[in-house]
């Protein structure tokens, strides 16, 4: 159970640093290669595995474990600002959509399809 969670964690750390740095998971192999000096051919075959069974090979858990601190920082700085902001933006512009679209439809559609005597009894204001 121990290994799930480690793996799950090797998985996350991935994406981080997908997310804050902008390089792909194929550069955090090749960046995480070059302290254990793995082939090329090396590289290219563990990522290969990687993509078809989520098995991350050592030297990439090795280069996430010694910098999971300088990973999280990163994130917490770049990552997650970013797209906190783009998602207040969009939910505020869906907010100001829907409110804009209710009261167009209160105001200039429905008083000119319902019916006359439902439209006096819900009307309100000085007659």
């Amino acid at each position: 159970m121990s290994s799930r969670t480690d793996q799950i964690s090797i998985d996350d750390y991935l994406q981080k640093i997908t997310q804050a740095t902008g390089i792909s998971a194929y550069d955090t192999f090749c960046k995480s290669a070059e302290t254990w000096r793995v082939s090329a051919a090396r590289i290219e075959r563990d990522f290969k595995i990687y993509l078809a069974t989520q098995t991350v090979p050592y030297y990439v858990k090795d280069f996430i474990r010694k910098n999971q601190k300088p990973i999280d920082d990163l994130f917490r700085i770049k990552g997650i600002s970013v797209t906190d902001k783009k998602l207040v933006v969009f939910h505020s512009a869906l907010a100001l959509l829907f409110w804009g679209g209710a009261v167009f439809l209160c105001m200039y559609v429905f008083p000119h399809i319902w019916p006359e005597a439902q439209l006096s009894a819900i009307l309100v204001g000085p007659p």
